[in-house]
């Protein structure tokens, strides 16, 4: 969604100063840690799953929005903008945060108004939606380069790759659609139309469907990789609940989609194509993210600014943690 917020360009150097000097004690749990991006908050929230809190905060000075754990999770990425439409500027960049100190090492290009992003299972290149010019970006992390550009659907959104690393897909907002990108020539191969508004794409494990939540349709579309076609629509929340993070259960049988709206977590069996639950949790859920063993879920909740703690087994929360300003996304390391 191109909702521009931000700081004068003064105050977006003032920002990077800061988070290029900021000190805070390095602590990792035995069971990892949370980062929530706060999208006006222009920060990164690090919650400590064991005791349920925040434990440390990190300035970034600019909007904070996608946000992922590189695969070796060593590293948080996170997508910043700036408040300068249609071109990039300084602002427009992926932060790369250290997760033992706690620090910004490093700033990448990623093209203009990036909003979210994927990574390859390698850990080698971040394929990321740039909202404002229609196009998707892929860096290669070792130079922190773009190393090329492609134009997808009209107001591109949501970023997934595959589990082997051979499809990125990104959807765009105005055109309804769905790019499949080759990772290997960095190609669009296919475009496919899907319900209203699609936001954000998700893989199973396997890799064989990935869904697509539809922020005005209301919906839940299941994608064939293999032949690159719509399987069919599943209504979430009476087509009422505007939804946007998905995640996948780590067996492939559950769907957990974040519907920002009605303020809860539709929880679809992936096998039946139907709901079969919804949580209630804070006010507009927007990223959603599961720990490793499918037993925990967090939403960030981006009008209570906070973060709901979901036990999968009781499909219940069990803990809410205030976060930053707007909480945007959610990414976990584990030990």
């Amino acid at each position: 969604m191109n909702r521009r917020t931000g700081n004068s360009p003064r105050a977006n150097w003032m920002g990077f100063l800061i988070l290029s000097f900021s000190v805070s004690a390095p602590f990792v749990s035995a069971r990892g840690q949370v980062f929530v991006s706060n999208e006006t908050g222009h920060s990164i929230s690090i919650i400590d799953p064991v005791s349920r809190s925040v434990v440390s905060t990190i300035p970034l000075g600019q909007r904070a929005r996608g946000i992922h754990a590189s695969p070796d999770g060593k590293r948080i990425y996170v997508a910043l903008s700036d408040n300068v439409p249609m071109i990039e500027s300084a602002g427009d960049r992926i932060g790369v945060v250290d997760v033992a100190s706690r620090r910004v090492v490093a700033r990448f290009r990623a093209g203009s108004d990036p909003e979210q992003f994927g990574v390859t299972p390698d850990g080698r290149v971040l394929y990321t939606s740039n909202e404002d010019g229609g196009s998707a970006s892929a860096t290669d992390i070792r130079s922190g380069k773009v190393v090329a550009t492609m134009v997808v659907g009209i107001e591109p959104e949501g970023v997934s790759v595959s589990p082997n690393g051979r499809w990125a897909y990104v959807t765009a907002e105005t055109s309804n659609s769905v790019s499949i990108i080759d990772t290997r020539r960095n190609k669009v191969v296919s475009n496919l139309l899907v319900d209203v508004r699609p936001r954000a794409v998700a893989f199973s494990p396997d890799g064989s469907r990935a869904y697509v939540t539809a922020e005005i349709g209301g919906s839940l579309s299941v994608i064939d990789v293999a032949k690159r076609q719509l399987l069919e629509t599943i209504e979430l929340e009476r087509g009422q609940g505007k939804p946007v993070g998905v995640v996948v259960s780590p067996n492939g049988k559950t769907v957990y989609v974040a519907n920002g709206r009605a303020n809860r977590v539709s929880v679809v069996d992936a096998q039946l194509g139907k709901v079969v639950a919804s949580i209630p949790v804070g006010r507009r859920p927007w990223g959603i993210a599961l720990t490793r063993d499918g037993k925990t879920l967090y939403t960030a909740n981006g009008l209570s600014d906070d973060v709901s703690v979901i036990d999968v087994a009781s499909r219940s929360v069990v803990a809410t943690i205030p976060v930053g300003k707007r909480p945007w996304g959610v990414a976990i390391v584990e030990k």
